[in-house]
């Protein structure tokens, strides 16, 4: 049986189709200028200059990864709070009213299980 693709599996899958894509547009960058260089015959201190951008960009979004998860747990907290949709007053009332009526119903049924059981034991 194959498997159920999972919300999770979907977006690994999504994290490492798009860092394919960013290495291939890298090599391409690169191999564009290293073709201009060979039609216009570029200073290789150019195509080392560019080389040093693309590695000092990837040393800044890594920086800036650790610098976020340097956070403490409660800037960590506050975050992720910010993110949450709280629900609205219609849904809570909607919700808190289904609660209160599978509550009673599942009263009801075990309040009837045990007149049963009762009536059967004062049968024997």
């Amino acid at each position: 049986m194959a498997r159920k693709k999972t919300i999770k599996d979907a977006l690994v899958e999504e994290k490492v189709k798009t860092k394919k894509e960013e290495k291939d547009k890298e090599e391409k960058d690169i191999d564009v200028v290293e073709d201009i260089d060979e039609d216009f015959d570029i200073d290789d201190d150019y195509i080392d200059d560019v080389k040093e951008d693309k590695k000092d960009n990837k040393e800044k979004e890594s920086k800036k990864k650790e610098k976020e998860k340097k956070d403490g747990y409660f800037k960590q907290v506050s975050k992720e709070l910010k993110k949450v949709v709280w629900p609205s007053v219609g849904d809570i009332f909607k919700y808190s009213l289904a609660v209160i009526i599978f509550c009673v119903l599942l009263c009801l049924f075990f309040v009837g299980i045990d007149l049963i059981a009762s009536l059967i034991k004062g049968l024997f």
